[in-house]
């Protein structure tokens, strides 16, 4: 009974864990400092309950009812902890920084808060292993190792599944607040039933345990500062083993929130094995301390000789991800596997950690140390995570590099082990081991290379592990926060990537000289976005004085920014120093954002800096890195959102960058629901051929001045090799706005939420899947452009004498269109729309009637997509008057002139018409298979609401045969601007799908 309360308690304690880091990320930030931090305060805190009672564990009679007061006390704060949190961060960001002002005085208050709301708890957590031990031992003194060895299994069995349970089961269906319940319920239960356990005890001594040999020539008071000292020095190596592996595995498992829980359970979980086997031997052996010494080289030399292992996982995880489905299941699959990688590389070192706390514990109450040593032991083990944690994050890692701070830990731990031998008396011993630990950490130096290219490659997005050459690699650093690279390639292209996912990229034109003479080229590829990111936003205020770019990238965002003459201050915040060093190799293309004076980096958490910073910007540039990313989407979320807007100046804008590729429509709806719950006006646009820039303003937002951003000087330079970009290019990127999307927003009950973080939870497996949230481009593109006959908006989009960019939807259709009768541009784009066009020529031209009249019409469809490109509201009367009049000179089908009158209806926005002929198709077996049910429906629900028929349009959305997924977006729009219009209210989620 007190094992599975012990496993219970382990497990709560580990759900704490992982929603306390989020809770203090949220207060303080997430850079490399705040988590380091967090974890010492929780560590910290453990170290003290422990040390705290391990000087009363003799005084105490009955150990297993303070267990189960600390257990409830636990569990009641765990229960009032979100309340807490939010008064407690509304009082100090509302009242106390505002008055502060900035700098150390808000630091030492911020972290002092931090660490009152969670050290209260952590010091209780503490003390439950001492008092737990204490109060089984008593009961079972014949075998003390063999229950200390259960104990600390079973609590880091609990802990290692509580991580799991917390991240991937609860905090999908719960939220953090849920989390917290979950484990506060846990701590009361364990309370409850330690509380009946030790009623039912018939009493113990209070009494130190006698000692099991009396008689030794190293006494215990020579001992115990030895052992401390090992257990000391072993943690500081093993919470260096976590994490370097952490950071390691992040480029072979990506560096997701759910690959960050694997890892940490993976760990615990080889602790508690560990634990396992040492239950059964550890009273039966005959000199211990040996044993001791002999695990800890071990422990050392294992941990090293790993590295051939995690060099291999690469390969493991492309064969893996080849062989997986995209899907739900194969992402289940993938999850395990991943989880067996992470057993693969840490599983020897902490199977063998596991056995030297109970060790070291058992040998000092054999030789007379009695209950007290338990929580010595424990509290000097926890103060060397805490030195280990901070040594290897903020110090040793980037200076030493994964490799070696690993093959350092390692020598560490066999060092341990070496000096234990020496002192046990066992010299000879001692020097066998010294040597083989001399070859073996030298071998593996030597013929165990990391190459950066491979763990650099990002496998667990591509599957491919050769996919930069190691040549190609022209910056490599082990940052405190990520492992940055820059590949330079023959063409002259760069991209930078963090933890091997590609955050920019830059096509060599970028950097070369601006020559009149040389022939432009289109911009494309990442750059296309990094160009019309800070160019669209600073068109909504072209005469901004002090802006702020979230996210360094290639410094591009930062470096446009700056071709404002008007422009006085960028203020640019990167949470990873090595990302503003490696950008340094696209010079000169983002020369102004390290050498104009205007310019200014800030390495810090974006978060923590809005929510201090007395500054207010009139632009405010969001363009982190993808929200799969762990903490990135944070700065998606409804709260940070709040942060913003308070910092933005009197008629600021703010730009916020998302991807469409590996996302869902719903998390892309979760996110604009954040946005629309804070700033009343927005505008989204189409920046990439799978990127978005949503533009938000407090107030109204300004018509976009695209023309004066344009006509700078600055950025006339900037942009010199390149084909010119017009006014109406980027008319053409605008989808829509809160007018188009807030009839379904307004159904949305959570939005993407600090607290309910649904874009967290569901974009990895949207990465895994290849989800796109192609509906938000798709809405300025489908046939009849729904979008814009939603909104009532018509329009006809010019087309530039020349493209600039590939990938934007409507300035691609607007090319494509203007281009049909002009034979003499050479373009692939117009080339194989032309071959389309001709098809359709040649079917109007023939002499004999078309063999399929379903073919004739799908020919007819592209044909009208093509004339149409880019066109809202508006039909081309002559294209379907001929069509109608080849449908009828070869006497079609009646149900053939009922589609071409719905079609040019639609187009052309003709409500009665478009409505009579789609009740025919409706009506008809042959109509129908005609024309795809969904398009109809689409067309026959929009012309229903333009003409003021909501009953009709209700009928028309609930007629069954819908082959669409539940989720479309453009399904879902629909549903929303029906009901609105019928008076009628949607159901509301608790928060939207996750995925």
């Amino acid at each position: 009974m007190a094992y599975l309360l012990f496993f219970l308690s382990g497990a709560a304690a580990l759900m704490y864990e992982s929603v306390w880091t989020r809770y203090l990320g949220l207060f303080v930030g997430h850079d490399a400092y705040a988590q380091v931090v967090v974890l010492v305060i929780f560590l910290g805190g453990m170290s003290a309950g422990a040390w705290l009672v391990s000087r009363r564990t003799v005084s105490i009679v009955r150990p297993l009812r303070v267990y189960a007061l600390v257990e409830a006390a636990v569990g009641l704060i765990g229960l009032a902890f979100h309340d807490i949190f939010v008064a407690t961060s509304a009082l100090a960001y509302d009242h106390l920084f505002p008055a502060l002002g900035s700098g150390a005085a808000v630091d030492a208050v911020k972290w002092t808060l931090a660490a009152l709301l969670i050290l209260p708890q952590s010091i209780l957590l503490g003390t439950t292993f001492p008092l737990m031990s204490a109060a089984v031992i008593r009961v079972q003194r014949e075998l003390p190792g063999r229950v200390l060895s259960w104990l600390y299994f079973t609590n880091s069995l609990g802990a290692a599944i509580g991580v799991l349970l917390a991240g991937f089961v609860l905090l999908d269906l719960a939220g953090l607040p849920g989390v917290l319940v979950a484990a506060g319920t846990i701590n009361l239960v364990v309370a409850l039933g330690a509380m009946i356990l030790g009623r039912q005890s018939t009493g113990a001594p209070a009494h130190p345990l006698v000692a099991t040999e009396p008689r030794h020539p190293q006494t215990v008071s020579r001992l115990e500062p030895l052992l401390l000292a090992m257990a000391f020095g072993t943690a500081v190596a093993s919470f260096a083993y976590e994490i370097d592996w952490i950071r390691m595995l992040s480029l072979v498992l990506g560096s997701a929130t759910h690959s960050f829980e694997l890892m940490l359970s993976a760990f615990i979980l080889g602790l508690a094995l560990g634990a396992l086997y040492i239950r059964r031997r550890i009273d039966r052996l005959t000199d211990p301390l040996t044993t001791l010494a002999h695990i800890q080289v071990a422990m050392g030399l294992v941990a090293v000789m790993t590295l051939p292992l995690y060099v291999g996982s690469f390969s493991w995880t492309a064969t893996w991800l080849r062989a997986f489905t995209r899907s739900g299941e194969g992402y289940a699959a993938y999850m395990f596997v991943r989880y067996a990688t992470c057993l693969v590389v840490m599983l020897p070192a902490t199977f063998l950690a596991g056995m030297t706390l109970p060790l070291i514990t058992h040998i000092l109450m054999r030789r007379g140390g009695g209950e007290r040593v338990i929580g010595r032991v424990y509290a000097w083990n926890t103060l060397g995570s805490i030195t280990g944690v901070a040594l290897a994050a903020l110090v040793l890692l980037p200076i030493m590099g994964l490799k070696w701070m690993l093959i350092g830990a390692g020598a560490l731990d066999a060092a341990l082990g070496i000096t234990l031998l020496v002192l046990a008396g066992g010299r000879r011993g001692a020097a066998r081991w010294a040597g083989a630990t001399a070859v073996t950490l030298g071998a593996i130096a030597w013929l165990v290379p990391l190459d950066r290219a491979l763990i650099t490659s990002g496998v667990f997005r591509s599957g491919r592990v050769n996919a930069v050459p190691e040549t190609a690699i022209r910056f490599y650093a082990d940052g405190r926060t990520a492992t940055v690279a820059v590949a330079g390639f023959e063409d002259g292209s760069r991209l930078i990537s963090t933890n091997g996912k590609t955050d920019a990229s830059l096509d060599a034109a970028w950097r070369e000289a601006c020559d009149t003479d040389a022939i432009r080229v289109r911009i494309g590829g990442d750059e296309i976005t990094q160009a019309l990111l800070p160019i669209v936003t600073m068109s909504y205020r072209p005469h901004a004085r002090t802006a702020a770019v979230i996210g360094f990238g290639s410094g591009m965002s930062s470096h446009i920014l700056l071709a404002s003459e008007a422009m006085q201050t960028v203020n640019t915040i990167e949470i990873e120093p090595m990302m503003v060093a490696g950008a340094r190799h696209f010079l000169p293309a983002n020369r102004r954002a390290y050498e104009d004076p205007r310019s200014h980096v800030i390495v810090r958490d974006a978060k923590a800096h809005f929510a201090t910073a007395a500054q207010r910007w009139d632009i405010i540039l969001s363009e982190p890195s993808n929200p799969w990313v762990s903490g990135v989407s944070g700065l998606f979320t409804v709260e940070f959102y709040r942060r913003v807007r308070a910092a933005l100046a009197d008629g600021g804008v703010f730009g916020q960058w998302l991807h469409t590729y590996e996302l869902s429509d719903p998390l892309v709806l979760g996110v604009l629901a954040a946005l629309d719950q804070v700033f009343p006006s927005w505008q989204v646009h189409q920046v990439g051929p799978g990127d978005l820039l949503i533009v938000a303003s407090a107030t109204t937002l300004p018509e976009p001045g695209f023309a004066a951003v344009l006509a700078m000087p600055a950025l006339r330079h900037d942009l010199c090799r390149f084909v010119p970009i017009t006014g109406s290019d980027l008319e053409a990127v605008v989808l829509g706005g809160n007018t188009l999307l807030a009839p379904l927003l307004a159904e949305i009950g959570q939005p993407n939420s600090d607290f309910y973080p649904a874009l967290d939870l569901g974009a990895e497996r949207a990465r895994f899947t290849h989800a796109s949230a192609s509906g938000f481009v798709a809405l300025g593109r489908d046939w009849f452009n729904l979008a814009s006959a939603l909104a009532g908006a018509r329009t006809i989009t010019p087309s530039a004498p020349r493209m600039p960019f590939e990938g934007i939807s409507r300035a691609t259709d607007a090319w494509i269109r203007d281009g049909l009768d002009d034979a003499d541009t050479v373009d692939v784009y117009r080339e194989h729309a032309r071959w389309s066009w001709q098809q359709w020529e040649l079917l109007t031209t023939a002499d004999r009637a078309p063999v399929s009249w379903a073919r004739w019409l799908d020919v007819m469809n592209e044909a009208a997509s093509l004339r149409h490109g880019a066109v809202a509201g508006s039909a081309d009367a002559g294209f379907f008057a001929r069509a109608e009049a080849v449908a009828r000179r070869w006497h079609a089908p009646v149900e053939v002139l009922a589609a071409i009158r719905f079609r040019k209806g639609v187009r052309d926005w003709d409500a009665r018409p478009a409505l009579d002929a789609a009740d025919q198709l409706r009506t008809s077996q042959r109509g129908l298979a005609l024309i795809g049910f969904d398009e109809l429906r689409d067309g026959a629900v929009v012309m229903a609401l333009r003409d003021g028929d909501a009953g009709l349009a209700t009928r028309w959305l609930n007629a069954p045969g819908s082959v669409r997924p539940p989720d479309d977006l453009r399904s879902l729009l629909l549903g929303a601007w029906v009901r609105r219009a019928a008076g009628q209210s949607a159901p509301r989620d608790d928060k939207p799908p996750a995925h």
